[in-house]
């Protein structure tokens, strides 16, 4: 497959898990907005709010200026975020303040919209760019065929979330959950994981992410 076609796959599949994260939202009553789910402080409507930035956040990608070094792989990245001393262990408190916030300052409807409008729109934008230009991320430079790896990673891990606060069966894309699976694999270190998979290890390398 070419890097082409394989980012074609990766933002087919985000399409359509940002339509789900649309539709899901746009049926939800008062009360199911403010369900509790298993991230911590955050009810529905404040995880939905964390994740809402997405579109927006990739449709700028391809105008940002990235950084002047040598472009790093998802991977390299996550293992980054997720390092004791990395963003998502550093900056955790702040990231679940700003869902708060912004779940307390932005109606429903402008948080659903962000899916089913501004994810129609991003796509668009990210349909006509080069998936090997290097773009912005947190303070890495990053190819855009690997932030979409991120994205569709973010947004299935979220969505499962999202259902299961929500009491829902799992309904993720397939394509979303085979780039999911496959990026959160090589997070883990590889004898390790093959031997936990296959139950011939007492002990787990999981989880690789927060």
């Amino acid at each position: 497959m070419s890097e082409r076609e394989e980012y074609d796959v990766r933002l087919g599949a985000l399409a359509r898990t940002w339509r789900v994260w649309a539709s899901t939202g746009a049926a939800l009553s008062d009360t199911q907005w403010r369900q509790p789910t298993r991230c911590g402080r955050w009810d529905v409507r404040a995880l939905y709010a964390h994740h809402s930035g997405f579109p927006a956040a990739l449709a700028a990608l391809p105008q940002a200026a990235a950084p002047a070094a040598k472009p790093v792989a998802a991977g390299y990245v996550l293992r980054a975020f997720n390092a004791p001393d990395g963003v998502a262990v550093v900056k955790a408190d702040a990231i679940a303040d700003h869902a708060l916030s912004q779940a307390a300052g932005h109606p429903a409807e402008v948080l659903v919209d962000r899916f089913g409008v501004g994810g129609p729109a991003a796509v668009e934008v990210l349909r006509a760019a080069d998936p090997a230009a290097p773009v912005p991320w947190a303070t890495f430079a990053v190819m855009l065929n690997e932030v979409l790896r991120i994205a569709v990673m973010e947004a299935s891990v979220h969505l499962l979330d999202f259902q299961r606060a929500l009491g829902q069966p799992p309904e993720v894309p397939a394509d979303a959950l085979a780039v999911t699976v496959r990026l959160l694999a090589e997070l883990a270190p590889a004898v390790e994981f093959i031997e936990a998979a296959t139950g011939r290890a007492e002990t787990t390398p999981l989880p690789v992410i927060r």
